[in-house]
């Protein structure tokens, strides 16, 4: 990889990795489902004049937008804005990693061998351990809202794999346009104080929402999908364990998070399942790639 390239993919990590650190600062002051509202205005406002009318997939993209823009992004704020720290939903959230290898079992029909089932079977362990640590099990709700909101994101990827016509650009503008309202609807039906979190927000509330929509989405999620148009997902795919990391970090020094013992052991159960599963899945794409050639 060209040293540009791989600064370019160190900057997604980074912005992927702060919008965990931003979405916190930001629900200081907005309601979750509200922060992951207005969210979505500013990318669907940014996006708008870069995006097509898709055809033929308008049933698939109706449920991605539930999926990944109602289900997957207001569970994971939700869980996020009630965790104490942020490492904690940066490592679970890679959960998606393990879900994303069953459900292509599933409806896939592809077959995994015993090193990724281990893998598997460590990543969630990892999540159980990380459940025991005093500072989330006083709040285990949000591990398990992230969890889920995980699962959701895996779904969504399956769909997606089966949608070749839709360019990433139009797929986030539409998960993002279809999802706006029903969030909306959904953060004035269980959550109240919307009015005067908008008159009271400050800028750095202001800006969380604004890093969140433009540097974590329209940026983060351009610079991934330039960089694949150069390099096959085998080579992309395993630096993208780096968020996770750089959330740590971000967490600790910006947040004040506590490293525990059971967030270590737990973290590098979840991490090295998920590093597995990366570099086992990565390994049979090329193998059927050559087999197909």
């Amino acid at each position: 990889m060209k040293n540009k390239d791989l600064a370019l993919i160190l900057l997604v990590n980074f912005l992927w990795a702060s919008n965990f650190l931003a979405a916190k600062i930001g629900m200081e002051e907005f309601p979750p489902l509200f922060f992951t509202a207005l969210r979505f205005a500013m990318v669907i406002v940014v996006m708008v004049p870069f995006i097509s009318i898709p055809h033929g997939y308008w049933r698939k993209l109706l449920i991605v937008g539930l999926l990944m823009g109602v289900l997957h992004y207001s569970l994971m704020f939700w869980g996020l804005s009630i965790a104490p720290d942020i490492s904690p939903v940066a490592i679970v959230n890679q959960t998606f990693v393990p879900f994303s290898a069953l459900m292509a079992v599933i409806f896939l029909k592809e077959r995994l061998g015993w090193r990724r089932w281990t893998a598997i079977v460590m990543a969630f362990a990892g999540v159980m351990v990380i459940g025991f640590d005093p500072i989330i099990f006083s709040s285990f709700l949000s591990p398990a809202l992230v969890a889920i909101a995980s699962f959701f994101l895996s779904v969504n990827l399956v769909i997606v794999r089966t949608m070749p016509g839709i360019g990433a650009l139009n797929l986030t503008f539409w998960t993002a346009a279809i999802a706006f309202v029903p969030i909306l609807c959904l953060s004035f039906i269980f959550e109240s104080g919307q009015v005067n979190a908008l008159q009271s927000a400050g800028w750095e509330e202001w800006s969380a929402v604004a890093f969140s929509a433009i540097g974590a989405t329209v940026i983060g999620h351009g610079l991934g999908n330039y960089l694949i148009k150069f390099y096959p997902v085998s080579t992309i795919a395993p630096y993208y364990l780096l968020v996770p990391v750089f959330a740590i970090i971000l967490g600790v020094v910006f947040w004040g998070d506590q490293i525990t013992i059971e967030l270590v052991i737990g973290g590098a159960m979840v991490m090295s399942g998920v590093t597995i599963i990366t570099f086992r899945s990565n390994k049979q794409k090329a193998v059927e790639g050559i087999d197909g050639a």
